[in-house]
C-alpha cells in the first residue's frame, strides 16, 4: 500500500506500528456480531461463512468484490472513460507480462488529492488522481501498479486477514461470515500498513513484474526517490524500512536494463496529465 498523507483516523493506529505482530484489537467486530445472523438467511444459503485458514481463490474474490463496495462509499471513481481505461490497461499489462495468479484483476482510479496506491484481496488495486498526477510517466506509474499486483499474488491481504481473524477470535465452527472478513479486509487496507516483511517481498516481486514486463525497474526507486525529495514521503516507507534503505535496497536489486519503456513524458502529458 501506498500512502503519503496521514488522515485524522488514522493517527491512532500508529501505536501498533511498535510491534512486528498485525494487533487488531481495535477492528470493531466481535464474536457476537457473528452470531447476529438471522437463521433464516442461513437456511436460504444468503449468508455465506468461511473456513479461515483455507480461504479458497472463489472466496478470496468474494470478499474482494464486498470489499470494493465498501472502499467505493468512501472514494468516488473517477469521472473519466479514457483515464480509467488507461490504467485498467496497464494492469493488465503488467498482469499479463508476469507470473501473475491466475484471478481477475480490476484497476480503479478513485478522486483524491491524497498520493496513493493500494490493493485489497481478489485482485483488486486503487490508484489515486494524485499520484497520477506526481507520476511523471507510464514507467513510473507501472512500478507503483506492479507493487500492488505483487501484494495480491503474494496473497498479503489474505494473510494479514487470517492474522487479525486470529487475534479477534470471532471464527466459529463454521468459519466467518463473508461481509464480516469484508468489513475487516477494508479496515486492514485503509487503516493499518503492511507488515515490514511484506513491503520487502512486494518490492522484489513488484521489480520481476515490471522487468518481465519491458519496463525499466530503476523506475520505481526513482519514482521514490522524488517523492522523498519532495517531501511527501510514503507512509508505507515512513513507517517500516526507512526512505533511504528502502530505495537502496530495491536500486541493489535492479537488474541494468537499457529500455526506455513507459518513459516519454509526452505519451502519459497526453493520455493521462492532460485528463486530470
Amino acid at each position: 500500500m501506498i500512502n503519503y498523507h496521514l488522515s485524522k483516523r488514522q493517527t491512532w493506529f500508529q501505536l501498533l506500528l511498535a510491534t512486528s505482530v498485525i494487533t487488531v484489537s481495535n477492528i470493531s467486530v466481535s464474536a457476537s456480531q457473528s452470531l447476529a445472523i438471522d437463521i433464516t438467511d442461513v437456511i436460504k444459503g444468503t449468508v455465506q461463512y468461511v473456513q479461515i485458514a483455507n480461504i479458497s481463490d472463489e472466496q478470496e474474490i468474494e470478499i474482494g468484490k464486498q470489499t470494493n463496495q465498501q472502499v467505493l462509499s468512501q472514494y468516488q471513481l473517477y469521472n473519466n472513460s479514457q483515464i480509467q481505461q488507461y490504467v485498467s490497461d496497464l494492469g493488465q499489462e503488467l498482469v499479463s507480462a508476469s507470473d501473475s495468479r491466475d484471478i481477475p484483476f480490476n484497476f480503479q482510479v478513485v478522486s483524491s488529492d491524497e498520493v496513493n496506491a493500494f490493493a485489497t484481496p481478489g485482485g483488486f488495486v486503487y490508484v489515486t488522481t494524485g499520484l497520477l498526477k506526481t507520476a511523471e510517466n507510464r514507467a513510473q506509474l507501472a512500478s507503483v501498479m506492479a507493487h500492488e499486483i505483487a501484494h495480491i499474488n503474494e496473497k498479503h491481504g489474505v494473510k494479514a486477514l487470517k492474522q487479525a481473524v486470529a487475534a479477534q477470535g470471532i471464527a466459529g465452527a463454521a468459519g466467518v461470515e463473508t461481509s464480516q472478513l469484508a468489513q475487516i479486509a477494508y479496515q486492514l487496507t485503509l487503516d493499518l500498513p503492511q507488515s515490514r516483511s511484506f513491503e520487502y517481498e512486494a518490492d522484489n516481486s513488484g521489480l520481476k513484474i515490471l522487468q518481465q514486463s519491458g519496463y525499466p525497474a530503476q523506475a520505481f526507486a526513482d519514482f521514490l526517490a522524488k517523492l522523498e525529495s519532495s517531501g511527501n514521503t510514503p507512509e508505507f516507507i515512513r513507517t517500516h524500512p526507512t526512505s533511504e534503505n528502502r530505495i537502496k535496497a530495491i536500486s541493489q536489486n535492479t537488474q541494468i536494463s537499457n529500455s526506455n519503456k513507459g518513459q516519454d513524458p509526452t505519451e502519459y502529458s497526453n493520455n493521462v496529465l492532460s485528463l486530470l
